[in-house]
Parts: C-alpha cells; structure tokens; sequence
C-alpha cells in the first residue's frame, strides 16, 4: 500500500469511528473509551481511542485507533475489533475476540542524512484479545485486554482503559 493510501485508510477509519458514535443503534448506546498500555515487541507504551457498539446481546464492534510512543518514528494500528461477553454473575465481565489490524510504521531518517526519506511500511494482520470490565452497568467502565495482533511484525499488547457510557 502506498504512503498517501494508507493516510486515507487511517483517516477513513478514524471517520468511520466518529459517525459510528453519531448513528442511532436503535436503542443501543455508542460508548468511547480511552486506552494506554505497552506493546512488548516495540518496547514502547501506547494510547487509544475506541468506540463500544452492541451487535447482539453478547456480542459487540469495538473499533480502536492506537498510537505507539517510538522511539526512532511513528507506529500506529487501526483495528476493527469484534468480542463476545461471557455470562459471569458477578461486578465485572469478561470477553474475548477478534479482528482485523492495519499497522502503519514509519521510521525516522538518521539524524546526519539530509536528503533521505523515512522508512514507511504498512502491514495489515489479525488481532486476538481478551478482557476483564468492571462496573458492569456503570457510567465509567474500567477495564484491563490483552491483545496479540498477528502479521509480518508480531506484536503483543497490555492496555488498562476506561470506557463512557
């Protein structure tokens, strides 16, 4: 995918993300949330934004936009995430999914080269995640996921997050 390809792909997802929270789900709410966290192989922490959409009862659309704190560059994910709620009687939830993850990575030329472009790669790849919410039916939702993405640069993450209802 070429660079100007990719600036569109985020910024479309990024669009797509913003008139999902303004569309009426007939009856169900759109939450957002906030997110931060570690990605192990970059060795870098991260923040995030996200939307949490009900498809059915148990099931829901959380697509997420990630910024990764790199030292040497840029590197962010858009993902389009699907999870499935297990029945627990208790104050928290848990869940875990899947979906699909468009990686963009842009290294930064060396400091002493004048005329060289930076190094970009874009990378699509699967994401696999696992959870654990508390304040089940609460305004302010905190929450902690476990997510592995799946592609040519391999990734794993830890995020604590809280989401608005």
């Amino acid at each position: 995918m070429s660079e100007k390809t990719t600036g569109r792909v985020v910024r479309g997802l990024a669009i797509a993300m913003f008139f999902l929270a303004l569309v009426p789900t007939q009856g169900r709410a759109v939450d957002f949330g906030v997110r931060g966290g570690l990605y192990s192989d970059a060795e870098a922490g991260f923040v995030g934004v996200e939307l949490l959409t009900p498809v059915t009862r148990k099931w829901f659309f959380n697509p997420n936009l990630e910024y990764v704190f790199v030292d040497d560059g840029d590197l962010y994910t858009g993902n389009l995430d699907f999870h499935y709620d297990f029945d627990t009687r208790n104050p928290f939830y848990l869940w875990a999914g899947a979906g699909a993850a468009i990686i963009r990575s842009e290294a930064d030329p060396p400091a002493f080269c004048r005329n060289c472009d930076s190094d970009a790669e874009t990378d699509l790849g699967v994401n696999l995640l696992g959870g654990i919410g508390f304040g089940k039916g609460q305004a302010l939702r905190p929450y902690v996921q476990g997510k592995v993405i799946l592609s040519d640069e391999t990734e794993a993450s830890i995020a604590v997050g809280i989401r608005f209802h």
